[in-house]
């Protein structure tokens, strides 16, 4: 069997759980009474998700994304590690495990429809080129109402490191003009697009432009109202003191449309930046996030 029919076969009793092949990659369709979602074995990345009794999306993904080994589908929720952003020697953007297929250790579904996954990824010859420390790295997927994603590091070396990480979370909009975020204010951010200038945050949220933040010094809960679909978006988090906000406005990165940046905005759960986690030998850390929805009114 090749792995796309030994998956489906493993899986077999896993009620609400199909895997299939698009383009390049193995995605799991999961439809189940209380959820629909999209999981790619690359990367371990939700491409979709909402709560069966939404009508629209609640996890954003692009109109025309491309399913192709070596590059996350643009949306959903794509892990960053072992570094978020940049790296200060390499290309290679937040990390390399969103590149690469992860083992799905457990799939169960609950008799009311709610979906649990494990997936694992451990350090390997190529890894170990790119950056030289021992792991073993989980992600533990709570898939029904409500999304809850928990990014588990062990440190299976002899020797201490350091991480930056992050959940890159798209959340769909109807329109970001009538959109406000709310969780944030009296803090301050990194602003990316005016050199990294530290900004005060006094008052919600608005989208007005293009924005890239980061928000120091909170464990936060965050909403975002939305409007034009008449919801709350609420994104929690654990294990992380730094938020990121982000649209690109028409400046929109590959696999994106130039009008689609009015439809979505990410809000993530991450560390980042001085907000460094610390692991040592045998030690394990966790971060988290938990997205829901509720009517606005």
């Amino acid at each position: 069997m090749d792995a796309l029919e030994t998956l489906n076969y493993k899986f077999a009793d896993c009620e609400g759980l199909e895997f299939v092949k698009i383009g390049d990659l193995t995605l799991a369709k999961i439809d189940t009474p209380l959820t629909q979602a999209i999981v790619a074995v690359q990367g371990a990345q939700i491409v979709e998700w909402k709560p069966a009794n939404e009508d629209q999306l609640v996890v954003w993904r692009a109109k025309e994304p491309t399913y192709e080994t070596g590059k996350s589908v643009r949306g959903g929720v794509p892990i960053c590690w072992p570094w978020f952003g940049n790296h200060p020697n390499l290309t290679m953007a937040h990390g390399f495990v969103r590149f690469k297929d992860w083992i799905l250790m457990n799939a169960q579904c609950d008799s009311d429809g709610q979906m649990h996954m494990h997936w694992r990824i451990t350090d390997d010859a190529e890894s170990l080129a790119l950056w030289p420390h021992r792991f073993e790295l989980d992600v533990i997927m709570h898939i029904g109402t409500e999304l809850r994603i928990q990014l588990v590091t062990h440190n299976t070396g002899d020797e201490s490191f350091s991480i930056t990480q992050g959940m890159h979370t798209y959340l769909n909009l109807g329109d970001t003009r009538s959109t406000v975020i709310r969780g944030l204010e009296g803090g301050y951010y990194l602003d990316k697009l005016k050199g990294f200038a530290r900004t005060p945050q006094d008052d919600i949220i608005t989208i007005t432009g293009a924005m890239d933040r980061i928000y120091f010094g909170t464990t936060h809960t965050v909403e975002v109202e939305d409007a034009e679909f008449n919801r709350v978006i609420v994104v929690a988090k654990e294990g992380s003191h730094s938020t990121v906000v982000w649209n690109p406005d028409e400046n929109v990165p590959s696999g994106m449309l130039p009008e689609e940046s009015r439809n979505m905005v990410c809000v993530e759960a991450v560390n980042a930046a001085d907000d460094t986690v610390s692991i040592a030998p045998g030690e394990r850390k966790i971060l988290g996030t938990t997205i829901s929805v509720r009517p606005m009114n």
